[in-house]
């Protein structure tokens, strides 16, 4: 029998709360939190959570560092900093990804200028408009370590790979489990964070209950994200050096700030990520980018319509019981 949960400060309880509103791939939020003795917290990784169509646990460990970097720039706004020290320790299905801990934010430091913005991020899944992007933004996305790659040409590798996915029963079950007519759903995909008509919501339940689509079907299901990402007025592919965990979740924080840099400009990006995720496609976006391993693909542009805000499980439901007690 657990005791009761160590009390979090009420600073503490907002930040993390605040970092909940960091991106996952099907809206997964593969992380959970537990209160350690010292007065900091351990991030793990959740693998009831795990994603079928990602093996490596890629967009696990982005989520992950995105989750990171959110409450980072959290913790700036309530004048707070935070430190994390790595891990990576797992015990069966539990993976210790590292501890964090909050302090008063040094007097005089410099605050981060994304601190503000990253509260304001959003996916946004609606049509762009054609103002062209900034030549600042460009070069501040390249300095992220994204390559800017032809629209045209990336859409042709995601009518790839999706026609690749729609045949692949770990990819529509991965859709299955992670989408929800229930607009009140606290995770995963619902009608208002997807774009979609009451028709097209209802062909992608068909699509999923199918368990695969004929080539024809796929390029059908998926020409709404072809098209948007043809006429997109950017395409932006970031990169990892390799697939460590340690790397892949340094490059979730750069994803996260990459998404939050295009926040504070006034513009707005859509992650389309089918082309890195499958083998044969992949290869194609490193030597189309000259990446060593491409991680992420997302459009870019400024938007016709805001971005509705996605469900969120509550703090308390990804809290973990403390360590001692775990371990009983």
């Amino acid at each position: 029998m657990t005791g009761p949960r160590p009390a979090i400060p009420p600073a503490h309880r907002q930040v993390l709360s605040e970092a909940l509103r960091a991106p996952s791939a099907h809206n997964a939020q593969p992380w959970r939190l537990a209160v350690g003795p010292d007065g900091g917290y351990q991030l793990h990784y959740n693998h009831l959570d795990y994603l079928p169509y990602d093996p490596d646990d890629r967009d696990a460990y982005l989520a992950i560092g995105a989750f990171l970097e959110t409450a980072a720039l959290a913790a700036q706004r309530r004048g707070l900093h935070m430190s994390v020290k790595p891990s990576f320790e797992r015990r069966g299905s539990d993976l210790l990804v590292g501890s964090l801990q909050f302090s008063p934010r040094p007097a005089g430091a410099t605050a981060d200028p994304l601190a503000g913005p990253a509260a304001q991020r959003r996916t946004n899944r609606h049509a762009y408009d054609r103002t062209p992007l900034p030549a600042e933004l460009r070069r501040q996305l390249t300095g992220l370590g994204c390559v800017l790659a032809p629209p045209r040409a990336m859409a042709r590798l995601v009518a790839q790979a999706s026609t690749l996915s729609w045949k692949d029963r770990r990819f529509v079950a991965d859709l299955d489990r992670w989408t929800s007519a229930d607009p009140a759903a606290p995770a995963g995909m619902t009608p208002a964070g997807l774009p979609l008509t009451r028709f097209e919501w209802a062909m992608l339940r068909l699509a999923i209950r199918a368990g695969r689509l004929p080539a024809p079907a796929a390029l059908a299901y998926a020409s709404r994200d072809i098209r948007l990402l043809a006429r997109a007025q950017a395409v932006a592919v970031l990169g990892s050096a390799d697939l460590d965990p340690a790397t892949v979740v340094d490059a979730g924080r750069r994803l996260l700030r990459c998404w939050v840099t295009i926040t504070a400009a006034g513009f707005a990006c859509h992650p389309i990520s089918i082309a890195v995720d499958r083998p044969e496609t992949a290869p194609l976006v490193a030597a189309a980018t000259g990446l060593p391993v491409p991680v992420a693909v997302f459009r870019i542009g400024h938007p016709r319509h805001p971005a509705p805000i996605s469900n969120r499980r509550p703090l308390d439901d990804v809290l973990l019981p403390p360590p001692h007690d775990r371990r009983q």
